[in-house]
């Protein structure tokens, strides 16, 4: 995975949290997917949920909406944006 820019982070607002393990091409050695929360974009993967929430609390904050996990519907409607 190609590690994003500071300009490209400058963008991001925060978080959401997503298991890929039942989509098509995830990574099955690291299902959690923590999402960009404006265009669903993957900004890093975890083995766990745990270490997903508690990287993006780091990386975010602790506001809620940050370690929210979405489902793949909510996932696409991200992207179509």
């Amino acid at each position: 995975m190609g590690r994003l820019s500071d300009d490209d982070l400058e963008g991001v607002s925060g978080g959401v949290l997503f298991n890929a393990s039942k989509i098509s091409g995830s990574d099955p050695g690291k299902p959690w997917e923590v999402l960009d929360n404006n265009n669903g974009n993957v900004l890093n993967r975890f083995t766990n949920r745990a270490d997903a929430e508690k990287w993006t609390r780091d990386t975010y904050g602790n506001a809620g909406g940050n370690t929210m996990e979405v489902n793949w519907d909510q996932v696409q409607a991200m992207r179509r944006r």
